[in-house]
């Protein structure tokens, strides 16, 4: 197979894609590498797709999903797919998806600012003050009191807030590749690790896979189409709550992560599909 790799330059130094282009290339498939910000092109010349089997997207910029719909637009399959991605690039979205779901999160609120710190109870504080298009837990900020949200100088119109939910220092990673599921602690954002709670002291590295942590994962995938993710988890004395969900994460943890996305994706492609 010829496989295109679009992926945004700030991801080549890190774990992947770069460990899915060695696994692929073992496997004997060539894959091409495409920085949707390193050319220009003319809009009725779509020669960079050509003998292209599939393509696999790594970031969430507006011109990685601009090029991403462009190929599925000509015919070639995606994984992840382009709305999927955009599904979760942007947070508020992401959040109204999953409450009106039903699935288990923090409560969450949208709005500028200064009329979050009117909505808020008191007794929901302290909150975790979200850009709607941050990643990499960019942007993130602790607030204790409405008094101190009143002060704020946000530098975007709107903002989300979410219930603070304390921790051991460690959040819940869900990998996924399809439908497969591991779970995996990791150290929380700076700033984010709380006293511990209810479920005791966590450690960092791979946790048991539960009944329910594979059932969760799998519903947030099939909830937003997509195939190679991660879900955020906050682990509480009530079970999981959902943080938010990422594509196409390192899978940092995840044994022989290259050889299963490289197998993952190939065979997604033979099969039409999510596998």
């Amino acid at each position: 197979m010829r496989i295109g790799i679009l992926v945004e330059k700030r991801y080549l130094a890190q774990a992947q894609p770069g460990g899915l282009i060695s696994a692929l290339g073992s496997a004997g498939h060539e894959t091409v590498c495409i920085d949707p910000q390193a050319a220009a092109y003319a809009l009725e010349d779509a020669r960079w797709t050509d003998k292209l089997d599939l393509i696999v997207a790594r970031g969430r910029s507006q011109p990685l999903l601009c090029m991403l719909g462009w190929a599925q637009a000509r015919g070639i399959s995606a994984v992840n797919s382009r709305s999927a991605i955009a599904s979760v690039h942007n947070k508020a979205d992401m959040a109204v998806i999953m409450a009106e779901a039903g699935v288990p999160s923090p409560r969450t609120f949208l709005g500028p600012v200064a009329e979050l710190a009117g909505i808020i109870p008191s007794s929901l504080y302290p909150v975790v003050l979200k850009p709607v298009f941050g990643d990499n837990s960019r942007g993130l900020r602790l607030v204790r009191t409405g008094g101190e949200m009143r002060s704020i100088e946000w530098p975007e119109p709107v903002a989300l807030a979410q219930r603070f939910i304390p921790n051991d220092g460690y959040d819940l990673k869900l990998y996924c590749i399809g439908d497969e599921v591991w779970p995996v602690r990791k150290p929380s954002p700076a700033g984010l690790a709380g006293a511990p709670g209810a479920h005791g002291k966590a450690k960092a590295g791979p946790a048991p896979l539960t009944k329910e942590l594979e059932a969760l994962g799998r519903r947030l995938g099939r909830l937003f189409g997509l195939e190679l993710y991660g879900v955020d988890c906050i682990e509480s004395a009530e079970g999981p709550s959902v943080i938010e969900v990422n594509e196409f994460p390192n899978y940092t943890g995840v044994p022989d992560a290259d050889r299963r996305l490289a197998e993952y994706v190939t065979r997604a492609r033979a099969a039409g599909g999510r596998i």
